[in-house]
């Protein structure tokens, strides 16, 4: 008996041993950019490289059994694609890439706007065993760039990243683009996606419009305030401020927003209802008849600036706001037949009317 307790002992050690060498070969980004080497660089009749950044924490935040203090914070490799990146990286350092603490990607615009480089990123990506759909995705002009902002975000950008969404109250839960939804995208090329876009602003990174991508194709930037628009259209905000003059601003939360879709002549009608409670965060009325009176010019601006808004993607981007295409089997089986597979075609056709009902917060 006593002798298999030995053994058992035994065991448990050189497990344990063996958990501690594997730490201290391997790396744990925080977070990763995956550039698109510019054309003019690449070598007369090959193929474009990927240039990606890493993002590396002391190995003492992620556990207390190891350190990496020869492991530069930061770094930049090429290679043909992420396996040779890997590879790379393995043999300038004799460590392996651990994804399993990854908190943030950020890829390079060019990458967005190249679907056969991106679609071979995503493939290599979902063919990794330590790689999760659930990390927090984003773009910037240049991933490298953003990932050499450490100065100001006290070293860690993955962690930074990872706070910043984290902050955003006025959010539902489900509306954070990750690596998994830019996945789903691939596959089913059938919504609207809508991916922060970082730049550098006192060097921090700062969320300053949103890549739109629809169909697996780049479609541009779009402003923070047309993303939120399109995010309150499709019922993934807890709350939203609007601007109804520069004294006058709102605040509507108890959001309920739905969408209904007909045909008219031929044509997709999207009927969006929102519904909403609205306090005012400057120009608070002093009596109830300014209160009514308020109350229609919320519902009246807001109908307006939506319709505006909605115009100009439909004819600017192919963009249907309300993004009804993946759920019209469900909202119009009779449509979902007539364009299944052209999600193209419909959202160029569809129009948007927009239902606004807001009760304003007694005044007193």
């Amino acid at each position: 008996m006593w002798k298999g307790i030995g053994f058992a002992m035994l065991g448990m050690l050189f497990l344990c041993g063996c958990e501690s060498v594997q730490l201290e070969e391997r790396s744990f980004p925080l977070a990763a950019g995956i550039d698109l080497q510019q054309e003019e660089d690449a070598e007369e009749g090959e193929d474009r490289k990927l240039v990606v950044s890493f993002d590396f924490p002391d190995l003492a935040q992620i556990s207390e059994k190891g350190k990496t203090t020869d492991t530069p914070m930061g770094m930049s490799l090429e290679g043909a694609d992420m396996y040779h990146v890997e590879k790379s990286y393995e043999n300038n350092t004799n460590r392996l890439l651990d994804y399993n603490h990854l908190k943030a990607v950020v890829l390079g615009e060019e990458l967005v706007k190249n679907p056969k480089y991106l679609r071979s990123f995503l493939l290599a990506w979902e063919q990794q065993e330590s790689s999760a759909r659930n990390i927090d995705l984003f773009v910037g002009s240049s991933a490298a760039e953003i990932l050499s902002l450490t100065e100001e975000t006290e070293g860690s950008m993955g962690k930074y990243l990872e706070d910043m969404l984290e902050s955003q109250k006025d959010f539902r839960q489900n509306k954070t683009a990750t690596l998994g939804s830019l996945m789903n995208q691939w596959h089913n090329q059938d919504e609207l996606l809508l991916i922060p876009m970082l730049t550098g602003q006192g060097n921090r990174p700062a969320v300053t419009g949103y890549a739109a991508v629809l169909d697996f194709q780049y479609g541009g930037i779009l402003s923070v305030k047309e993303a939120m628009e399109i995010f309150l259209c499709q019922n993934l905000l807890r709350k939203f401020t609007f601007e109804l003059s520069e004294y006058e601003v709102a605040e509507i939360s108890e959001l309920q927003v739905s969408a209904a879709v007909e045909e008219n002549e031929d044509v997709p009608v999207v009927t969006v209802s929102i519904k909403g409670k609205a306090r005012m965060v400057t120009g608070r009325p002093s009596s109830s008849a300014q209160q009514y009176r308020l109350e229609g010019k919320i519902e009246k601006h807001l109908t307006a600036d939506l319709q505006e808004t909605a115009k100009k993607l439909r004819t600017e981007y192919a963009i249907d706001m309300a993004n009804t295409y993946s759920s019209l089997g469900g909202l119009n089986r009779n449509l979902y037949r007539k364009y299944q597979g052209q999600p193209g075609v419909y959202n160029q056709k569809a129009r948007q009317v927009f239902e606004v009902d807001i009760s304003l917060l007694n005044w007193k």
